[in-house]
């Protein structure tokens, strides 16, 4: 009697539509969670390595105007924020000229290169452009400095982001001789001078 119930209540009382509509409702809601979660508020993947250029169009001291500056960026994505640290590996610069050339570029490396510690994160926006910044404290032969970067992530399309891109360009402010000027992130190196210092950097 009791087993009867229960088969009739299976096939006669028991809704199976109603469980077959509420497990795909179910499945459309959590794709379109997923949807939202990686092509909206998904952050793209910075960690690794990365090459950054600065260039100054604007400082407080005259030679180092058009100052071109080229760092290696080691870097790892933590949820919302970025750490990392960089290394100073070119310079193409008018300070230190001399008689004897045309141009003042060094490629720096071993104990040479400058090192700095790097803080940043990315702000998510659903309409319009992410936005990365980037804080460098850099330890130089005579004093420590602050440089700070910030990036426009453009977006394909209005709301949905191109994890894909390894290229960005954005602005760099400087506490060194108030250094303002531009600044281009990349997964590959940068054009590089013939260096025409020679000496200890080499």
């Amino acid at each position: 009697m009791i087993l009867s119930e229960i088969i009739s209540f299976i096939f006669n009382d028991f809704a199976f539509g109603d469980v077959v509509e509420a497990i795909i409702a179910a499945i459309i809601i959590a794709i379109l969670f997923f949807l939202v979660r990686e092509k909206i508020f998904g952050i793209p993947d910075f960690s690794g390595k990365w090459y950054l250029k600065s260039e100054t169009e604007t400082t407080a001291y005259n030679p180092y105007e058009q100052m071109e500056l080229q760092h290696n960026l080691f870097l790892r994505l933590e949820g919302n924020n970025i750490r990392g640290a960089s290394e100073k590996i070119y310079e193409n610069s008018s300070y230190g000229k001399r008689a004897t050339h045309s141009r003042h570029i060094i490629k720096y490396s071993g104990k040479y290169r400058a090192r700095a510690q790097i803080d940043g994160s990315i702000q998510k926006r659903i309409f319009g452009s992410d936005i990365l910044t980037l804080h460098a404290t850099e330890y130089g032969e005579r004093r420590q400095s602050t440089i700070y970067c910030r990036f426009e992530l453009k977006k394909k399309f209005l709301i949905f982001s191109d994890y894909k891109a390894t290229l960005f360009c954005g602005e760099f402010h400087s506490m060194v001789a108030d250094q303002k000027g531009s600044v281009k992130l990349s997964k590959e190196p940068f054009m590089q001078s013939i260096p025409e210092i020679k000496g200890k950097v080499q």
